[in-house]
């Protein structure tokens, strides 16, 4: 019996080498059957590129001069559209700004009139299959999923970074662009939560982006604030909160909502609507 026990340590650590090497291979397997993919945002006033401490002039339907305080946004639901008109999910790495298939975009970087982080995010990483067609496109959602709007995400990033929260119940502000005197919260709204604490939202505010033609390789997503405020006077406000932060009776949030495709009744994506915050930049 003693003599048998003698060589069960051996035979243990031998299995387990075993698996450590098993586990090994399918992990190179797996890796060599992905391809690294990144997607490059670009932030623009018009023409100019987005940036703290920097004066923008002719803004707005009044032709404002701004300053920008707050530039960042939630993404998430990526895919590639490929030639043969199938969608392949981009699979987010997992770092701090990115997490659970959800990654913030943050372009303004703490100097100036800017409030957030010193740290900026404006480009994309993931992987795709390995074997998927050839792209010929891109879709993706702007806002955080409602399965993970309303959880006590505290600990995690990017859904800790300060700022972006908009109370337990609303979840999080989906995009942040903020000027003085002037800003632009969007984010789920008409939410209540029932007797067990779920939570359901009326207007979901989430607008839903697709460029039938874009190269990864070679091309960025724009996202242009003058575009958004276009039929807006940054000059003064009419009523409801400063700017617009998603309010159904807001009337600074008409033109906003127009811009992102986004039916203000309703919170929904509007085919009647083109969206023209988001383009192709070459």
């Amino acid at each position: 019996m003693f003599r048998n026990l003698v060589f069960l340590p051996g035979a243990l650590l031998l299995a387990a080498c075993g698996g450590s090497s098993s586990s090994s291979d399918a992990d190179s397997e797996r890796t060599a059957n992905l391809t690294p993919v990144t997607v490059e945002f670009e932030a623009t006033v018009n023409d100019s590129t987005l940036a703290c401490n920097v004066d923008y002039a002719n803004v707005g339907a009044a032709a404002t001069t701004i300053q920008i305080k707050d530039f960042r946004l939630f993404v998430h639901g990526i895919e590639f559209i490929t030639v043969d008109q199938q969608s392949v999910a981009l699979k987010l790495d997992s770092n701090v700004w990115q997490a659970q298939g959800v990654a913030l975009l943050d372009f303004e970087d703490a100097t100036g009139a800017c409030t957030g982080t010193a740290e900026t995010h404006t480009v994309l990483t993931g992987t795709i299959p390995a074997d998927a067609a050839d792209i010929a496109g891109i879709r993706f959602t702007v806002g955080i999923p409602e399965n993970l709007n309303h959880l006590e995400q505290a600990a995690v990033s990017p859904f800790n970074v300060t700022g972006m929260n908009w109370g337990w119940t609303n979840g999080f502000k989906f995009i942040r662009f903020d000027i003085e005197n002037w800003n632009v919260h969007v984010g789920a709204t008409g939410c209540v939560a029932d007797s067990n604490g779920d939570v359901s939202c009326s207007n979901p505010n989430r607008p839903q982006i697709q460029f039938d033609n874009f190269d990864y390789q070679t091309q960025r997503i724009r996202i242009d604030y003058a575009a958004l405020v276009q039929d807006s006077d940054l000059s003064t406000d009419s009523g409801g909160a400063v700017g617009c932060m998603s309010g159904g009776t807001d009337p600074e949030c008409n033109g906003v909502f127009t811009q992102l495709g986004l039916n203000l009744a309703s919170g929904d994506n509007d085919p009647g609507l083109v969206q023209t915050v988001f383009s192709v930049a070459n």
